[in-house]
């Protein structure tokens, strides 16, 4: 990546949009809108090194200052700049908000508040490499920024990176611990690293900071799971679908937990919550075939293609994998 131009890729995406963004001067803003602006694939570990301001000339091969203030010639300086970015926002006009925050660059190239709304807006937009670009460059900023390193690390956690994910994450939590965020993604490290308890806290952590995150509840409960400890479990999940009756991921762990107290027509019962009956036959077959229990799984897997109105070829390789085991 050029790390002269860290704001290339996000006036390019602006200019896309340049049909929505009419000028806003006086003559078009209404007086209550006046009064209103009066008020995770594999990302290189790109590392940080002296930061190198780039031009103008640098957004785009044509001339962008005189582009940009030919489309609203109005702002003026970053405050301005700034200001409409917030109304648009606020507005949920987040293409109009992107093409001011870019804007606001071309008074000041470094600013931080202007990159991490840029980034954040990409992310909701879809388009999570450009935003992670963002975040790199905004580190090269300010190496400590936590918003950034919040978001690299996450990514790294996503393509199962965890050494560099930890890294990320920690610096953040060390700083900072509101970042619920962090702490969820050093749980999930710590889950895989089969340290549970190190787990639970950080999750204990995120939970302090969001009480109600179905998410946060599903994992605590599922550190539980694997410490077997079903009692405690069970009720993180049970707390994480009371925020949320449909959060499937809790409602398959508690299938889960009745398999291994051998209720399994109850695990059938609430994995037709989240598939279809054939589909939930075959799930319970094949977790018992995993815990030794074959002829319960044989039973299930039977039952799974007796209900499948059409062939069911993962119950079918599911049973010979049985058979094979017998």
């Amino acid at each position: 990546m050029n790390l002269s131009r860290p704001s290339f890729y996000l006036f390019c995406s602006s200019l896309i949009l340049l049909s929505a963004c009419a000028p806003i001067g006086k003559k078009h803003t209404s007086a209550s809108q006046k009064g209103t602006l009066a008020r995770v694939k594999e990302v290189s570990a790109t590392p940080v090194t002296q930061y190198s301001s780039p031009s103008a000339d640098s957004y785009i091969d044509d001339n962008p200052n005189a582009l940009l203030n030919m489309l609203d010639p109005d702002v003026t300086d970053i405050e301005i700049a700034f200001k409409k970015a917030e109304w648009e926002k606020s507005q949920g006009k987040k293409s109009r908000a992107l093409f001011y925050y870019v804007k606001a660059l071309q008074f000041n190239n470094k600013s931080i508040h202007a990159l991490e709304n840029i980034a954040m807006i990409h992310q909701q937009n879809g388009d999570g490499d450009k935003a992670l670009r963002i975040y790199q460059d905004i580190l090269k900023i300010d190496n400590n920024n936590l918003r950034a390193n919040e978001q690299l690390g996450l990514n790294y956690l996503k393509n199962r990176l965890k050494t560099e994910a930890k890294t990320y994450l920690t610096k953040v939590v060390e700083q900072n611990e509101s970042y619920w965020k962090a702490h969820n993604g050093l749980g999930v490290i710590a889950d895989l690293n089969k340290q549970y308890d190190k787990a639970i806290e950080h999750y204990q952590a995120a939970l302090t900071q969001n009480s109600s995150n179905s998410m946060l509840l599903n994992n605590m409960g599922y550190s539980y799971y694997l410490k077997a400890d079903y009692s405690k479990a069970r009720n993180y999940f049970n707390q994480a679908l009371s925020f949320d009756n449909n959060y499937q991921r809790a409602i398959y762990n508690l299938a889960l937990i009745e398999i291994k107290n051998k209720q399994y027509s109850t695990a059938v019962n609430l994995f037709n919550r989240v598939m279809k009956p054939h589909e939930s036959y075959n799930s319970v077959g094949y977790l018992c075939m995993l815990d030794g229990e074959y002829e319960i799984a044989d039973k299930y897997l039977r039952q799974a293609i007796s209900e499948s109105p059409t062939y069911f070829p993962k119950a079918e390789a599911n049973l010979q994998q049985l058979e094979d085991l017998l």
